[in-house]
């Protein structure tokens, strides 16, 4: 019934299902290895950035967790210190910036790129394919956050039934989406999901994003301050050196602990050709990355035997090292999602 009513309202609500979407933040070119799966498995997975609190391990005793958490909300936040604890902690403390950053803000983004997608291959409902794809991924994360003992339900009520709802219906609203992606310059820049072939887990997740307002560009449009949302979170700049590229240098905090807002100190170094991410590189990062590279298909057309191959821009690159020490390898090459490693080299050959 909620999924029914939701997907109702959004549809003839706020206009009836349209057939052509603005194609606001979809671009075949530029997401070409992004997929709806892919999506799930990284908005899933992205709590895992930090190791501290979270585990991706007994997912499915996880999901069992957490849809009782959640399948009975009124006698959940009753049982968890009733409704006056429930608006405090999770509307009026600090918890409420990832839930408006992430959930809300960030979940209207990808429902709207998702909506742009599933239009674009002419599915039958967009809108729904968008609102269940974004929903399911932030189930799953949900899951994955019953592994700390600190959080409650009343996480998990406030995520799924206000701010992820609250998403939905912003993703179809065209002046709302075109203020933040026209006016606040709100772009994906969403890691490439790894599966280790070793363990069996994933590595490389997480959902980021990030603003550059244009009223704030200076220096003749040349340099634009950045701030940059997830898990981590940076300040930094934009530099263009040319027409069609720029560098971006940030630092900010890796949270290690997201209730107290603490963390690791950490360092961001990306670049972009024509609006769109060609690598980045993070130090002292989320996952315990020592440094992590991130290296995507953008990249390939700086070589000219790529330039007219576009079946191989499906293509991203993932190497790291870990505390341990351990080195991470990770490659996609037209698949939902890359394969690597993740491998300890104490009292080890690095390839043995």
């Amino acid at each position: 019934m909620y999924f029914c009513i939701t997907t109702f309202v959004c549809n003839y609500v706020f206009g009836k299902e349209q057939r052509d979407y603005s194609n606001l933040i979809y671009s075949k070119k530029e997401h070409s290895i992004w997929l709806p799966i892919t999506y799930s498995i990284t908005g899933t997975m992205d709590v895992i950035q930090n190791p501290y609190w979270f585990s991706q391990h007994n997912y499915s005793e996880k999901v069992k967790e957490v849809w009782n958490r959640i399948k009975d909300p009124h006698n959940n936040i009753k049982k968890d210190g009733g409704y006056n604890k429930f608006f405090k902690d999770e509307f009026l403390s600090s918890r409420v910036l990832p839930n408006i950053g992430l959930h809300f803000l960030g979940g209207a983004y990808d429902t709207r790129w998702l909506t742009e997608y599933y239009s674009h291959y002419n599915y039958p409902a967009p809108k729904l394919f968008a609102f269940l794809t974004t929903y399911i991924a932030h189930l799953g994360n949900e899951a994955l956050e019953t592994t700390s003992d600190e959080i409650s339900s009343h996480d998990h009520i406030a995520d799924l039934y206000f701010f992820d709802l609250a998403a939905f219906f912003a993703a179809s609203y065209d002046p709302f989406m075109r203020y933040l992606v026209d006016d606040l310059g709100m772009k994906a820049w969403h890691f490439n999901p790894m599966y280790d072939i070793d363990s069996g887990d994933f590595f490389n997740s997480g959902l980021n994003y990030i603003f550059r307002p244009k009223k704030l560009y200076f220096a003749n449009n040349k340099i634009k301050p950045l701030y940059f949302l997830g898990m981590q979170t940076l300040a930094g700049a934009s530099y263009n050196y040319t027409s069609d590229e720029q560098v971006t240098m940030a630092a900010g905090i890796s949270l290690t602990n997201p209730l107290e807002q603490k963390g690791r100190f950490v360092t961001m170094l990306a670049h972009e050709k024509m609006n769109t991410l060609e690598a980045s590189l993070f130090i002292n990062g989320s996952e315990d990355f020592r440094w992590r590279l991130n290296l995507y298909e953008k990249i390939l057309e700086r070589f000219d035997y790529f330039k007219n191959k576009t079946s191989v821009y499906n293509f991203g690159l993932t190497i790291g090292q870990t505390k341990g020490p351990a080195y991470a390898f990770g490659l996609n090459v037209s698949l939902p999602f890359g394969l690597g490693f993740i491998k300890n080299t104490r009292n080890k050959r690095f390839f043995e």
